[in-house]
């Protein structure tokens, strides 16, 4: 069986490209283009001949021309068959494919030479289709996702903020590029977004909040907080549970503050309570999870002549789940998981006011953090 009969889920891109071309869909094709060709450089550089050779055997490629050479044609049908995206079946094709990608080139060496970070994301190969071919609420929520997971990067999990989430969701690696504090717009942020050719406007915090409630309702990501006006971790695949215990063994490792092995303690009762966090008020989530680019796996192009993939029926079926969350209460969820552990677990100590509680939880965070 070939390696490329496993199908791929996701793509993966750099988050700036959420500040590409003067449109959505324009810079959701860009996505696409970039991911694939990228990818089928990479699949050139770690395959042999002979695997090249196996894995675009019985694929008809385009003729080189002039304006494209036999080499870029490989790297793009090796890209599209790792990523289910169907390759252009024509030499024209392939060229304007090419050409979008060394456009998109430029504008990242231009961004980069503003002294701009430029992360990579990796979302559902659906979602990027679904905000293509949606509406603004779709993209509001790939863009959310994009930022969230770009935070994240390789981490397990990692301390998300809002202003980092709604500045990346116009591709700024920092909420600092555009935020004050407060979540106000710098005067250095509005000349930034000034600069911007497709008039976008970054969300609110409520509105940021909102998307990041959804995206973890419906399991596209896990969260928990300290506590109630603490720091928030993210992860694309360890529950609010596990989030926990690691916060807590990092902490028992650097630090033996008795208020912490005091914490630590509670935690574990709490636990064999089996009430702590235990992550089942949320879904599992049907992506992000054991991730095909953590694998050298090419994948097949689904059938058909439309020149970008279609949803495969394991994504539409992901996705049924997805939508129906879309409209759930703000108040269920991750949050209302910590305030479940805060309740259980710190209460329960009659010799700690809130103002202990909460002492403790800091400390938690800074010997987490390695801070003295």
């Amino acid at each position: 069986m070939k390696g490329w009969e496993a199908l791929n889920d996701t793509l993966q891109f750099p988050l700036p490209l959420l500040a590409y071309g003067k449109n959505a869909n324009e810079r959701l094709e860009a996505s696409i283009t970039y991911a694939t060709i990228a990818t089928g450089m990479h699949r050139v550089k770690i395959l042999s001949p002979s695997q090249v050779a196996e894995e675009l055997s019985g694929v008809e490629l385009p003729k080189p021309n002039r304006e494209i050479t036999a080499e870029e044609i490989k790297i793009m049908a090796l890209g599209c068959a790792f990523c289910g995206v169907c390759a252009a079946d024509s030499t024209s094709g392939a060229r304007w494919r090419f050409v979008r990608f060394k456009a998109v080139e430029e504008f990242l060496q231009s961004w980069k030479s503003k002294g701009r970070s430029i992360p990579w994301t990796r979302v559902p190969k659906a979602m990027v289709f679904e905000a293509r071919d949606g509406n603004a609420k779709t993209y509001q929520r790939f863009s959310a996702l994009c930022a969230v997971n770009a935070a994240i990067g390789s981490k397990p999990f990692a301390i998300v903020t809002a202003n980092r989430v709604r500045a990346g969701m116009g591709g700024y690696a920092s909420g600092k590029v555009l935020f004050a504090k407060d979540g106000t717009v710098t005067h250095a942020g509005a000349v930034t977004l000034s600069e911007r050719t497709d008039g976008w406007t970054p969300p609110t915090r409520s509105q940021a909040r909102t998307l990041l409630d959804n995206l973890v309702r419906s399991g596209l990501a896990h969260r928990f907080n300290e506590y109630h006006g603490g720091l928030t971790y993210y992860s694309k695949d360890l529950s609010a549970e596990k989030i926990a215990e690691t916060l807590l063994l990092r902490a028992n490792r650097k630090a033996s503050n008795p208020k912490l092995q005091k914490l630590s303690e509670a935690i574990r009762q709490a636990k064999q309570d089996g009430v702590l966090l235990s992550g089942e008020l949320l879904p599992q989530s049907p992506h992000n999870t054991d991730s095909p680019h953590n694998r050298e796996v090419a994948t097949q192009s689904p059938p058909g002549s439309h020149p970008i993939a279609t949803q495969s029926p394991h994504n539409a079926a992901s996705y049924a789940s997805l939508n129906a969350s879309s409209n759930a209460s703000l108040n269920a969820g991750a949050s209302a998981l910590s305030e479940k552990m805060e309740e259980k677990h710190f209460n329960a100590h009659d010799d700690w006011t809130p103002e202990q509680r909460a002492e403790a939880f800091r400390q938690l965070r800074d010997a987490v953090n390695g801070k003295p």
